[in-house]
């Protein structure tokens, strides 16, 4: 019996070495994107911020925000090989971006400890099943502060350039014929040089939906391309995405 995709099976592909040594280079030689970087400088304004980062991977984004100034950022990864990568890369770079294992559906902090997050590279994606995302998302919402705001990244399966493969994929469903280890419409879980690789690709409103549902108020979603033309070295790292920016409203504004 084929058994459904879970966070072993993503752990898995992330604790592997092809995985970690990918990340590991793309955080040395990527680095951040211009679209990021224009991203984060406006919703973290204040380079003194207390910023926390999930599914920090090698640490590429967490590296990038040192050099840009943000000097009090705590990483975190849910593969133990991934954050003993970024440490090591943090300090052959001398950077002083804290490292730590920690799970995004669990995190182990207080209430209104950071003064932002981020959940990068389509990261909260590849997390199994919709509850589960928007478990994250309530957990990001507990520990960030009143005004704080969350920055995350997905695909968009209403892309045009999609649109035949999901067709295609709909048809799969309705017949019960899909890739048996998927669990929800909108995941894909397939073979690549690194190893087996899940993420799930939503709709806009389904992800606005379950933001609000966390507590969260959508100030920006926008495509990557809306928002800078990345270099060639960024655009073979990753395709298009789209951006989310969104705000824990202070007191106030939940009364």
């Amino acid at each position: 019996m084929t058994t459904k995709v879970d966070a072993a099976k993503v752990l898995e592909y992330y604790g592997g070495e092809p995985a970690v040594e990918y990340y590991a280079r793309a955080a040395a030689s990527v680095g951040l994107w211009a679209s990021e970087e224009k991203v984060f400088v406006r919703a973290f304004a204040d380079r003194r911020a207390h910023l926390l980062e999930l599914g920090c991977g090698a640490g590429r984004i967490g590296l990038g925000l040192w050099e840009l100034g943000y000097e009090r950022v705590l990483a975190t990864d849910v593969s133990r090989k991934m954050v003993e990568r970024a440490r090591r890369l943090a300090k052959s770079m001398r950077c002083g971006v804290e490292f730590r294992v920690a799970d995004a559906l669990r995190l182990p902090f207080e209430e209104n400890e950071f003064d932002g997050a981020i959940f990068g590279f389509n990261g909260l994606m590849q997390i199994p099943r919709r509850e589960n995302r928007r478990r994250a998302m309530e957990e990001a919402h507990r520990v960030i502060r009143p005004g704080g705001r969350f920055v995350f990244t997905s695909h968009d399966r209403e892309m045009e350039k999609w649109r035949k493969f999901w067709n295609r994929e709909k048809k799969l469903w309705r017949k019960g014929k899909q890739i048996p280890e998927l669990v929800e419409f909108g995941d894909r879980f397939e073979a690549t040089e690194l190893g087996e690789l899940f993420i799930h690709v939503p709709l806009r409103a389904e992800v606005a939906k379950d933001l609000r549902g966390a507590g969260f108020l959508v100030e920006l979603d926008c495509l990557r391309s809306q928002l800078a033309n990345e270099s060639q070295r960024v655009r073979e790292f990753s395709d298009e995405c789209r951006f989310w920016v969104c705000r824990k409203p202070g007191a106030e504004e939940r009364s």
